[in-house]
């Protein structure tokens, strides 16, 4: 498994925009809505192993307040931009989800789609055990692609688009507090492999992300 994204929250796109800007030097691109009730922003890498940051911000208020995945979103953004969970990128995504079906009991929520691209390139996906690491916002959830050339065909115009002032390579560390799910968070899948820090002064979050950059590593906190 390997880092994919980091998801970072906030109501306006203001905020993100600025300190990402004026302390990184990152430019943003996108701004698509989603159905949930928030718009997508992302902060591309350059690299064909297509990491990146994503900023969620509120696009649709009362629609984020009639859900359970809304009105997390809304509670922790409320005093400000704050870092919500991430993603690792797994080549057994069914495999994964069984993993954590045994270690939680629970339903891993395995779900599978294809995003379609303006140019009409296809990437099918799956995803695991959102619904786990959106509660915890410690332990990842997991992703899965096809056609990774048409996904990474994207990254230059993303780039463009971006402006970045200091252009990002590569995730390559997080560090975060201790998992509310102590009895089982150890063995989350994939995690032990994975360059990830614990604070164990910090709460159940994650509180740095130190990023590759042309210009050496460059470390995201938030206010």
């Amino acid at each position: 498994m390997r880092f994919d994204h980091v998801i970072l929250g906030a109501r306006t796109i203001g905020p993100l925009r600025e300190l990402l800007w004026e302390r990184h030097g990152f430019g943003i691109t996108d701004g698509s809505p989603n159905p949930d009730g928030t718009a997508s922003w992302v902060v591309p890498f350059d690299t064909p192993d297509v990491q990146y940051l994503e900023l969620l911000v509120t696009h649709d208020e009362e629609k984020l307040a009639g859900s359970d995945f809304g009105r997390l979103f809304l509670e922790r953004t409320a005093d400000g931009p704050a870092f919500l969970n991430w993603a690792a990128l797994t080549e057994d995504i069914k495999g994964t989800a069984r993993a954590v079906e045994a270690l939680t009991g629970a339903d891993p929520g395995l779900y599978e789609g294809e995003s379609v691209r303006a140019d009409g390139g296809r990437v099918p996906w799956a995803e695991a055990a959102f619904d786990v690491s959106w509660r915890s916002r410690v332990l990842p959830f997991f992703l899965s692609y096809g056609n990774p050339r048409v996904r990474a065909a994207r990254v230059p115009g993303d780039l463009a688009a971006a402006g970045h002032r200091v252009c990002p390579r590569t995730l390559d560390r997080l560090v975060t507090g201790p998992a509310r799910e102590r009895e089982w968070a150890p063995d989350w899948p994939g995690l032990a492999g994975l360059a990830v820090t614990t604070d164990a002064a910090a709460g159940p979050e994650i509180t740095a992300v130190h990023i590759g950059t042309a210009e050496g590593e460059t470390v995201v906190r938030l206010p």
